[in-house]
């Protein structure tokens, strides 16, 4: 499965969830308008039974009651769909502040970058091997430092906004395998689109059990208020609705649970294998799964404020009633035999716990991935550039992927890593990234960037020889690094780091292709971070045919100076959208420039998702037309793909 078909899926379930949910809320109208009537009934009994006592007889009485009254529905159904789309729209508007929101909500705390914790190290280089080799930004990671069981989760709404979410329990519990196994699982869910649906879950769930809150509220109310013998009859009337809202409101509650753990369920087996597939090592999340089941905590959590995210984690949380109908998750022993069919039936505590204080840098988690002693690094071969196989490796990471991670990483300098880790020193490291080989132009930018910041040109000036020393291949992965860091850049903090990208892009009077790309990436990935919802604008390809003519004129010039290549790689990418191929022409370089794939990539960012696959598809293609791919059309590639919020691994570049 791909990353669109992954993406398909989730809307399908996104679809039969609001199917669900319509059922539910229908039959919460139901009951409700069922107990509004039984209300009017008991008045009208009352009514009719005092008037042989002298009151005025109420002529609907029991004799003539008609249980149908559109009044009284119409009523019930107005107030049930505002309480509960009021409620829903309130939660979705909270989480939608992004993934470090919604862990910061639940107690969680920010692990420091430049942590001394070699648990905390550890964790951060998986979630960099793991973010780098997906193509994704580095999520920020926090930890549940009260929480001695073993659990994790993903939150957010886009790959842009993410944060990866770790008990204590789960640090100093598990050895590094098993941790990647645990952060693989939950990276599924960050690439599968399962972080929205988990969001909106919460907030359609948390608006029928505020149905049931106020009237508990109500109960509360009354039970204070209980003084004064001419409020009698008030007050039962006030009891009466606030326990029917409170039945109410826990019955669609319970209805709403089954529809989150059925939901839920499947998309655990789902995820399980995603990370065995990421890898190559069952061994890793089937170890942290019988560690859960061997230790007494296991994975339960109980900071009580997290029961509404106990669909995000990684393992059942909290104690499922109704003889597991309430399950989140999976049991845990079915999802070891999935992974491993040869399973003894067998939990286990290790004898022995990894010491990150006394291991190796590479066990700790400082270097790359755990081998046996005698066995040879892994390599990856290249292979041809092929538009479909790299298309499809969109949020399918494979194991040649997180290598060719723990490889970059390993080879980059410490100080550029540690450099990448804090906000100052990580717009210091991408002002580094865009000096000019030539003397005159780079003096020039150190002296724009000293006019607005004198440290940070000291700053820059101390990154630059390190930073020139590094693999091109390298650049791009260490901007994913700087993303978290950055991210606290906010209004015209942001808007002054945009500013003096810009200019020292244009200091030399031209835009290279890996100036645009890193500053599309950049820019784009931060923005979509503060704003992670972003509508759909565009369902037609006729509507952006204009855009992917440019774009792929684009990337048919900067692959080659030979007209008759570049007309063939153009036809090659227009071939594969012959609905619109008729509309594509090849694009004289005036009218494709740079300036023009920016603002024909806002455009179709805002497309939807067959557009931009087949769109990608197309662009592969023009790339392809030669069998190779430059660095220039790398970049290029990776800067379409992160406009777009599309997880991309590193593209190979054969020869």
């Amino acid at each position: 499965m791909d990353f669109f078909e992954a993406q398909d899926h989730a809307h399908r379930r996104t679809h039969r969830l609001v199917i669900l949910f319509v059922f539910a809320l229908l039959g919460t109208i139901a009951a409700g308008y069922l107990m509004a009537m039984v209300l009017v009934y008991q008045a009208q009994n009352s009514n009719s039974h005092r008037s042989r006592h002298g009151y005025v007889y109420d002529s609907g009485a029991s004799g003539n009651f008609s249980w149908w009254d559109p009044r009284v529905f119409t009523g019930v159904a107005a107030g049930t769909l505002a309480i509960v789309g009021c409620a829903s729209l309130f939660k979705w508007a909270t989480m939608r502040q992004g993934g470090a929101a919604i862990a910061e909500s639940v107690g969680g705390r920010r692990i420091d970058p430049n942590s001394q914790d070699l648990h905390e190290r550890q964790l951060l280089n998986v979630v960099e091997e793991m973010a780098i080799a997906s193509g994704v930004p580095v999520p920020v990671v926090y930890v549940l430092d009260d929480e001695p069981g073993i659990n994790a989760f993903a939150a957010g709404l886009t790959t842009a906004d993410a944060a990866v979410t770790v008990t204590r329990g789960t640090l100093e519990k598990l050895n590094r395998d098993e941790l990647q196994g645990v952060i693989g699982h939950e990276f599924s869910h960050i690439l599968n689109g399962d972080m929205r649906l988990n969001v909106r879950l919460t907030a359609i769930i948390f608006g029928i059990l505020v149905i049931g809150l106020i009237g508990r509220g109500m109960m509360q109310m009354v039970g204070r208020t209980r003084s004064g013998r001419n409020s009698g009859n008030g007050v039962i009337l006030v009891l009466a609705v606030g326990f029917g809202m409170f039945v109410l409101g826990y019955i669609g509650y319970f209805f709403g649970q089954l529809i989150q753990a059925a939901v839920s369920r499947q998309r655990e087996f789902l995820a399980d294998a995603s990370s065995v597939q990421f890898t190559r090592n069952p061994g890793g999340i089937g170890g942290a799964l019988k560690k859960i089941g061997g230790y007494a905590l296991g994975s339960d959590i109980s900071n009580h404020r997290a029961t509404q995210l106990s669909h995000f984690f990684f393992a059942q949380g909290f104690r499922a009633d109704f003889g597991g109908a309430l399950a989140t998750h999976p049991p845990i022993d079915r999802r070891i035999r999935a992974i491993e069919p040869a399973w003894d039936g067998k939990m286990f505590v290790p004898p022995t716990l990894v010491d990150v204080a006394t291991a190796s840098s590479a066990t700790a988690g400082l270097g790359g991935n755990r081998r046996a002693a005698g066995q040879p690094p892994r390599s990856f071969v290249s292979s041809p550039f092929q538009a479909i196989q790299v298309i499809a490796s969109l949020g399918a990471l494979a194991e040649q992927h997180i290598t060719r991670a723990q490889n970059l990483l390993t080879a980059l300098p410490a100080s550029l890593r540690e450099a990448a880790r804090t906000t100052a020193s990580a717009q210091a490291l991408v002002y580094a990234l865009l000096l000019d080989s030539d003397a005159t132009v780079r003096d020039k930018q150190i002296e724009l960037i000293r006019g607005r910041d004198a440290t940070g040109a000291q700053r820059v000036a101390a990154l630059a020889s390190e930073v020139s020393g590094i693999d091109r291949e390298a650049r791009l992965p260490l901007l994913q690094l700087s993303l978290p860091a950055l991210r606290s850049l906010a209004g015209t903090e942001l808007d002054r780091f945009a500013e003096t990208l810009d200019d020292l892009v244009q200091a030399d009077g031209r835009i290279t292709p890996f100036e645009f790309a890193l500053q599309k990436m950049l820019l784009s990935q931060l923005r979509l971070a503060q704003t992670p919802v972003r509508p759909m604008q565009f369902d037609s390809f006729d509507a952006v045919a204009g855009e992917i003519a440019i774009v792929l004129s684009a990337l048919a010039r900067v692959g080659s100076q030979d007209e008759g290549a570049i007309a063939a790689a153009f036809t090659s990418g227009a071939g594969q959208l012959p609905m619109i191929s008729s509309r594509l022409a090849l694009l004289p370089s005036a009218d494709c420039g740079l300036d023009a794939v920016d603002t024909a990539l806002d455009k179709i960012a805002v497309s939807s998702l067959p557009i931009k696959r087949r769109m990608l598809v197309a662009a592969g293609q023009v790339i392809a037309a030669d069998g190779t791919i430059t660095p220039e059309e790398a970049e290029l590639f990776r800067a379409l793909t992160a406009a777009l919020d599309l997880p991309m691994p590193a593209v190979d570049r054969a020869a």
